[in-house]
């Protein structure tokens, strides 16, 4: 069996690729990053070359190949493209084998995976409504962020911000009772010694982890943070590679580790920084904001994985049945079901995703410090 064609596809919001083999086998994966998706298409464009006519079922030397036979490397175009093309050969192997994905990864490391899902809102009473519904549904652990809204203001305050935290975090644990997770999102916005603030003001609602408390460019910063709180610490949506893990790994300066399997390199890759992870009893609660396709790629990886203890899971906040991709994991009392069928076990449509225009992605909210500095998103 050869790779005859590699392609990308930008649908809607999405970026796919397809592989085609000589054998008829077709595989597909995700390598969505919504910040960046031209960039993304980009990188898939130069390292296409270096998988026409090789053999799809050694996925390994072929992530080896188009790492590292380019001079640059890394970053979040190269490790969401290699997600997308990992992904793709995974399912390409599933499907000529007739075996689901995580078996060929080794088999159920657990029957189930328990999943979070989010909530919003502009004020802590409709956050709180919105999580009382998610646990209606059976949904054991929610995440959320209450920063002030930046449609109606365009700057991040740290005080303020820390303020609104709590009286959101106060509202939801009021809500849905003790035996519920709660996860504080603070989506990197924090200067260190501000994080360690809302530690502290935290700690009496016991949430289960706080997640991104700071930047991603300087992980010993997290040492202050570690330093400062035993609340359980939480990062890694922005690290795209076991190289960009290695160093929180190491330190311990986390708890958890939170690699998305279409922006890290993939499924292969994801089982390696987990191994990384399991040498110093690091558990993973991967990131995951994509579709049914990426969806599903991390519910193969977290099944076979030993040391996942839940993932994120954006289609239990509503009805979504996916558009050109189906099915979404099946969720039972807060816990995703394995995937039915061969390879990743969801259907593209390809003729529908063609049809469906790419929409340019928008700017991110520009925020800025009362004072007019810049502040992160």
């Amino acid at each position: 069996m050869k790779i005859t064609k590699v392609e990308p596809i930008l649908t809607g919001g999405d970026v796919f690729v397809r592989i085609e083999t000589d054998a008829g086998v077709v595989g597909y994966g995700d390598a969505t990053n919504s910040f960046l998706p031209y960039s993304v298409e980009g990188m898939l464009k130069d390292v296409i070359p270096y998988l026409i006519g090789e053999d799809p079922e050694r996925i390994e030397y072929l992530w080896q190949s188009c790492f590292r036979r380019r001079f640059y490397r890394g970053g979040p175009s190269t490790g969401a493209a290699l997600a997308g093309i990992d992904q793709a050969l995974w399912d390409i192997k599933g499907k000529a084998y007739g075996v689901p994905v995580y078996q060929l990864l080794g088999g159920l490391a657990r029957t189930k995976v328990r999943v979070y899902g989010h909530v919003t809102g502009n004020t802590a009473a409709e956050a709180a409504r919105q999580a009382k519904q998610r646990v209606a549904k059976g949904i054991t652990a929610i995440r959320f962020r209450a920063f002030h809204s930046y449609d109606a203001q365009d700057f991040h305050d740290h005080k303020l911000a820390v303020r609104q935290q709590i009286e959101y975090l106060a509202a939801i644990r009021e809500a849905v009772g003790e035996d519920v997770d709660l996860i504080l999102e603070c989506h990197g916005r924090y200067d260190p010694e501000w994080a360690i603030k809302l530690a502290e003001q935290a700690k009496p609602y016991r949430p289960f982890l706080i997640e991104d408390p700071i930047r991603a460019e300087n992980p010993e910063a997290l040492a202050q943070v570690r330093a400062h709180t035993d609340l359980a610490l939480a990062t890694g949506e922005r690290y795209h590679n076991k190289w960009d893990f290695r160093e929180i790994i190491v330190h311990q300066y986390v708890n958890y580790v939170r690699p998305d399997v279409t922006h890290c390199g993939g499924i292969s890759e994801i089982k390696k920084i987990a191994a990384l992870a399991e040498t110093y009893y690091i558990d993973l609660i991967p990131h995951n904001n994509a579709g049914p396709l990426g969806s599903a790629a991390t519910v193969h990886a977290a099944l076979a994985i030993p040391n996942v203890t839940m993932i994120e899971a954006p289609w239990v906040n509503g009805d979504s049945e996916g558009d050109v991709v189906k099915p979404y994991p099946k969720v039972e009392k807060g816990f995703a079901l394995p995937l039915e069928g061969p390879g990743l076990g969801v259907t593209l449509d390809e003729e529908r995703a063609r049809a469906k225009p790419f929409r340019k992605p928008g700017l991110q909210p520009r925020l800025n410090a009362p004072d007019g500095s810049v502040r992160d998103f």
